[in-house]
């Protein structure tokens, strides 16, 4: 996506979502020079561990059934005054996004960023204003970019679901 704005979001800006069972890839997701405005919760979402229903008759067991997420990119983004810059939380511990880069983010928010569970991050020219609290929390979090950051503690992160168990019937790839 290329040269966007986004006028009036009912809830981010962008919100990028699956949930474990579901497996398969999301990945080289390009996002430049988007002017965000007016979205209910916020610029970016990324939920990989509750969104949506579980599909429960062709539920992928273990871990081939969490989606890959990775290379993720974002750049030359304006946000003006939305409620949350990034909420990045909602990642599955044993699949974590691999290559998430945030270059060169201007603007005015509420509230920072909060990331889990990301390999190869690199963030970058990030100048937002109006944020209360830290700019950038993280957990489980790997790359450039995040000195300054405070840690996520714990208990403000979201439970994992319960590995899905295998079904009486192997599943079978259509």
């Amino acid at each position: 996506m290329d040269r966007c704005k986004c006028l009036g979001a009912g809830t981010f800006a962008i919100y990028i979502k699956s949930r474990p069972g579901r497996g398969a890839f999301i990945e080289n997701i390009y996002v430049s020079d988007l002017d965000v405005s007016g979205a209910k919760s916020g610029f970016l979402r990324l939920n990989f561990l509750n969104s949506g229903i579980a599909d429960t008759p062709t539920l992928v067991p273990g871990d081939e059934g969490i989606p890959t997420i990775r290379n993720f990119e974002f750049r030359n983004i304006k946000v003006t005054d939305v409620p949350e810059l990034v909420h990045g939380i909602e990642i599955h511990p044993h699949k974590p996004l691999d290559g998430f880069v945030l270059e060169n983010v201007t603007g005015t928010c509420r509230k920072g960023m909060s990331l889990a569970n990301i390999r190869n991050a690199r963030l970058a020219g990030i100048k937002v204003t109006g944020s209360g609290g830290p700019l950038l929390l993280t957990s489980n979090v790997s790359g450039i970019g995040l000195a300054g950051g405070k840690t996520i503690e714990a208990a403000d992160l979201p439970s994992v679901p319960e590995p899905i168990l295998p079904l009486s019937e192997p599943y079978k790839l259509h």
